[in-house]
């Protein structure tokens, strides 16, 4: 029993280590670009030798991507751990909505900074694509819909993740663009962020009014196309 409580510990720790170094490549990426973080910044970031980094990481890029494959693993998992007689739109929003105001799993801006990484880096972008990550997350999203009792191969399940994600992006981003670091604005992107959602929810055609978010910086009254 002690020795399966022992290397249970030390699992903990060594993926404990491997998000820290990961979160830290993540943070000199969103303050200076990627392509001016080095080991060594990275190694003091997380205050661990350069050795103990390429013990998790082969360079910078594998970190950024362990925190990509991370970040959808725990969105998943978020989903699976909803109620059963739960909507799948539901499910996702309420998942994917606690998964962007939880500090375990980073900071708005972090999380911004990392979707455009992906799109902007040739390389991160090329190696991305080749873990299949998006191809996984539909086979076990559509494993639940099945499980749910819900047709599985149909263009319901993608078209709500789809949206879903990009409107926590858009969200998001308009967030980093415009808040200013109060107290209390952990609460307020959750807000802004369940407006977003009920936008989807009842279409584009026309506007919804906004829900209750308190003003940041020159954004006291939102207009509808900035929602």
């Amino acid at each position: 029993m002690d020795v399966v409580h022992s290397t249970g510990l030390r699992e903990a720790k060594k993926a404990a280590t491997r998000s820290a170094l990961a979160r830290a490549v993540l943070r000199l990426s969103t303050r200076a670009g990627i392509d001016h973080v080095t080991i060594d910044a990275v190694a003091a970031e997380a205050n661990v030798s350069v050795r103990t980094f390429h013990n998790y990481f082969s360079g910078k890029e594998d970190a950024l991507l362990h925190f990509v494959s991370s970040l959808f693993d725990t969105i998943v998992e978020r989903i699976e751990a909803r109620p059963s007689d739960e909507s799948f739109f539901c499910s996702v929003r309420t998942a994917l909505i606690s998964a962007a105001t939880s500090p375990e799993v980073g900071e708005p801006s972090e999380i911004v900074a990392l979707l455009r990484l992906l799109d902007t880096d040739p390389g991160l972008t090329a190696r991305s694509r080749d873990m299949e990550l998006g191809d996984t997350v539909e086979a076990r999203l559509a494993e639940l819909c099945a499980q749910r009792g819900q047709p599985a191969h149909t263009l319901y399940p993608r078209l709500v993740l789809h949206n879903a994600i990009t409107t926590i992006r858009v969200t998001l981003e308009f967030w980093v663009t415009h808040h200013d670091d109060t107290p209390g604005t952990t609460v307020e992107l959750a807000t802004m962020l369940e407006s977003a959602f009920d936008q989807l929810a009842s279409g584009m055609s026309q506007p919804i009014p906004p829900m209750n978010i308190p003003p940041m910086n020159d954004l006291a009254d939102p207009s509808p196309e900035e929602l």
